[in-house]
């Protein structure tokens, strides 16, 4: 068998495969319910434009907590001085 025709065949094999996938794949339906989309499989699709509104319970303020070593950061770092800031926190432990 010649390069040429394996790589032929795969190229109608792949061919083949993406138009099966392609054909297989759900559509959506537009409907006036709100915004929810139902798929032809017959699932529900929410909306996820917008914003959630989630009625949480109020806890108080969160705690402060202390500690000596602190990396990637010039000094000591509280709460307080975070507020209205976006804050990544990412804890690891090291031991």
């Amino acid at each position: 068998m010649g390069i040429k025709k394996i790589v032929g065949g795969t190229a109608v094999f792949l061919l083949l495969f993406l138009v099966l996938v392609g054909c297989a794949a759900p559509e959506a339906e537009e409907s006036d319910s709100g915004g929810v989309q139902i798929i032809a499989s017959g699932t529900i699709e929410p909306p996820t434009r917008g914003a959630i509104v989630v009625d949480l319970p109020d806890m108080g303020e969160a705690p402060e907590w202390r500690n000596d070593v602190w990396i990637n950061s010039d000094g000591p770092i509280t709460l307080a001085s975070q507020r209205g800031k976006v804050v990544l926190l990412e804890f690891w432990t090291f031991g």
